[in-house]
């Protein structure tokens, strides 16, 4: 009896050793099936691996989630590309055309070649200096079609988990997740009974909206040849729709030239100078350069007035850091931005977090309200981790005058545009200038500028008002003269005709 028992104990110890021994192990194994379905759907490990080039034609939308005329909205443009990307040789190229609304136009690329991108701008018949890419990051950007993710799950497999079953689009799914290259966690979404891959998303940490879910979603799936291509591929952030692209032609493993891979002819090298951390552009005004934008601030006998909180948290900490050192032992009391885009004004729950009031355009408090009320939890910022009530201070009138008797700055709302239905700029009448974001852009380089719709608005506003006006210091780019800037919006008058 004695000697049966110990057999069975060691069947016991020699079946479980045999298992798997974690839940670890147990969610790759349930993955890794998932996976291997999907690859089978799209022609199998062979059919994949055989890919070594792709080439797209895209034709959509973009959507202007938080860069449309009004806070909420979703303003949609046309958009176009070409591109190729040559995934045995690290290679690509992409055209693209498209508009913001208020009339900015562009017409730009890039090409990766050599682990090096060279952007270029076909409106300026300019291309930047090139810039080293890892092979990280240009993996990151191939991820077009359904393919091109699963070969990256395949590079990265041993990261594979099982997440669990879901319905999406009414149709049963498994859910598995991997770490790409880059570092970021995608889930994917496979069609239970198709083995297709209709979606991939990430948690990310958006400006305004905190905790977020950026979505990829592959729809239309259908066989063109030997390959199964969706119709377009669409991108979402909790579940507003920001770009909305159909794939008008995919072709894979085509010949390619070398030519593919070099710049358009005809364009002009250009470099930018080292940003100057702080200009001191007269006696207690000044902007500081964070993040590639010009922040705006003003030394008050009592306190420091500051305009624009572009991009995200990291940049207005750069700004703050500047702003202490080149005032030190004063308080941020106000801050103002131009309008309610996020590359403006992303920042702006820093600010909140000083205990700065935000002097703001009365049609935005409310949106400005929603933005300090969301959770960032994922990635926690200063008003997180401190938080404060936000104070706010509505334009009446459309104006604001600050000074302290030797310094004055007037804060005017510009009214209805065609790039942002409110908009602020900030007055020297001592000095004669304008700090203003948009309304006339500038390259770094000191090319001159390129007058639109949105300028002309501008311009017209500037004569009535009859203000006396020097020079513009934007948000983007370098100072520019009234007279440059009449002579932009002149040229694009002549050639409107």
């Amino acid at each position: 009896m004695t000697k049966s028992i110990g057999i069975v104990a060691m069947l016991l110890i020699v079946v479980s050793s045999a298992l798997p021994q974690s839940l670890t192990t147990e969610s790759f194994a349930k993955a890794k099936a998932v996976l291997d379905r999907s690859v089978a759907a799209y022609g199998g490990m062979e059919e994949l691996n055989a890919i070594g080039n792709v080439s797209l034609r895209i034709t959509g939308e973009s959507v202007h989630r938080n860069q449309s005329r009004r806070p909420g909205d979703m303003d949609r443009t046309p958009y176009t590309a070409e591109i190729v990307i040559d995934l045995k040789n690290s290679r690509a190229r992409q055209v693209q055309k498209g508009q913001y609304p208020g009339g900015f136009n562009w017409n730009n690329g890039f090409v990766v070649d050599s682990g090096n991108r060279t952007g270029f701008d076909l409106i300026r018949k300019t291309s930047n200096p090139p810039g080293a890419i890892t092979p990280a990051i240009f993996k990151a950007n191939t991820r077009w079609l359904p393919q091109l993710v699963l070969l990256n799950v395949l590079e990265r497999a041993q990261s594979l988990r099982y997440v669990g079953k879901a319905d999406y689009e009414r149709r049963p799914h498994e859910v598995v997740d991997y770490v790409t290259n880059d570092g970021a966690r995608l889930t994917l979404y496979i069609d239970q009974q198709t083995g297709l891959l209709s979606k991939f998303e990430t948690l990310v940490t958006d400006s305004f909206s905190g905790d977020s879910l950026f979505e990829t979603r592959f729809t239309g799936q259908r066989k063109v040849g030997k390959y199964i291509v969706p119709a377009r591929r669409v991108n979402a952030l909790n579940g507003d729709i920001t770009n909305d692209f159909g794939l008008a032609d995919v072709a894979f493993n085509l010949e390619l030239a070398p030519e593919r891979f070099k710049l358009p002819e005809g364009l002009r090298a250009v470099t930018f100078p080292t940003p100057t951390p702080v200009t001191k552009h007269a006696d207690k005004i000044y902007t500081t350069s964070a993040g590639g934008y010009n922040v705006l601030f003003v030394d008050f006998n009592d306190y420091i007035f500051v305009m624009e909180t572009p991009g995200n948290e990291r940049v207005s900490l750069q700004a703050i850091e500047q702003i202490k050192k080149t005032i030190p032992n004063k308080p941020i009391k106000y801050v103002a931005v131009t309008h309610h885009h996020d590359d403006h004004a992303g920042g702006i729950r820093t600010y909140m977090a000083e205990g700065a009031t935000l002097i703001i355009a009365p049609s935005e408090e409310a949106f400005f309200k929603k933005v300090s009320a969301v959770r960032f939890s994922a990635d926690p910022d200063t008003l997180t981790r401190k938080p404060r009530e936000p104070k706010f201070e509505p334009l009446q009138n459309g104006k604001r005058v600050l000074t302290d008797g030797t310094t004055t700055v007037e804060i005017y709302d510009i009214g209805k545009g065609p790039h942002a239905e409110q908009m602020l700029v900030a007055y020297f009448p001592d000095q004669k200038w304008i700090f203003q974001g948009d309304l006339l852009n500038r390259p770094a380089n000191g090319d001159a500028p390129i007058a639109n719709d949105t300028s002309v608005h501008f311009l017209n506003w500037i004569d009535s008002k009859k203000l006396a006006v020097e020079a513009t210091i934007p948000v983007h780019g370098p100072l520019t003269t009234i007279a440059d800037f009449r002579k932009a919006v002149e040229e694009m008058k002549v050639k409107a005709n």
